[in-house]
């Protein structure tokens, strides 16, 4: 299964002015990330300290994650990434090595 790096930005823009109204939307979105969490579709998450987005780790195939982001736009916009493991690395740096030498 890939992992992927995912960084979300808040859309400010469709923030709510009142500040009530919008904490209590962000803390609907917070119980959602955690309930995310503790079934174990998120395994990191994330909120830059200047409070405009973040980062999480999901698991999964590109249409699993798209249809999860789907669930939080347009309030959030997401660049997702697929990442490699440090061994994925190491066992792709050797195949180039080995690929390179003369025949």
């Amino acid at each position: 299964m890939t992992k992927f790096h995912i960084k979300w930005i808040k859309n400010e823009s469709l923030m709510p002015q009142d500040l009530a109204v919008m904490a209590k939307l962000q803390l609907s979105m917070l119980e959602g990330v955690k309930a995310l969490m503790k079934s174990g579709d998120i395994t990191d998450w994330g909120s830059y300290c200047d409070a405009s987005g973040g980062y999480c780790i999901v698991e999964g195939n590109e249409a699993e994650i798209f249809d999860a982001i789907m669930k939080w736009y347009p309030y959030v916009s997401f660049d997702a990434k697929p990442v490699l493991s440090v061994d994925q690395v190491i066992e792709s740096i050797n195949k180039a090595i080995v690929e390179s030498k003369p025949k």
